[in-house]
């Protein structure tokens, strides 16, 4: 028996501009190589992002699967190359969350989210 909590699945939408599909497309086809290490060091896994292109939404599902999710978001931030890619990517989007900033800022003093939270409301492993 394990005393590893069970992975947090968490998902979350987002709108992207729909005169960015291509950019954010493209650059999801060559996600950096330091980007995705970042991501997996802060205990993230089987990570997809889906579009609807009929309501400019994106979809976003991934495991988490470490003990502090809030301090491995931190570590998240820390990361220059992570910065650089958000700043990137969050100038395709517009959040649903009001009063969120960025990804860089979200979760910080209060600050919303940058990717809106979503229940999962049915799940079949």
């Amino acid at each position: 028996m394990s005393n590893q909590p069970a992975p947090k699945r968490i998902h979350q939408i987002i709108k992207l501009r729909p005169e960015h599909y291509e950019a954010y497309k493209k650059c999801h086809a060559a996600v950096w190589p330091e980007v995705i290490e970042q991501i997996k060091k802060c205990h993230i896994e089987d990570y997809s992002i889906s579009y609807d292109p009929s309501t400019s939404i994106l979809f976003a599902s991934f495991k988490y699967t470490g003990q502090d999710f809030d301090a491995d978001m931190a570590l998240m931030r820390e990361h220059d190359k992570t910065r650089e890619w958000w700043a990137m990517t969050d100038g395709y989007q517009e959040s649903l969350n009001p009063g969120a900033v960025s990804s860089e800022r979200a979760g910080i003093d209060g600050t919303p989210g940058w990717w809106k939270e979503v229940e999962e409301v049915f799940y079949l492993a």
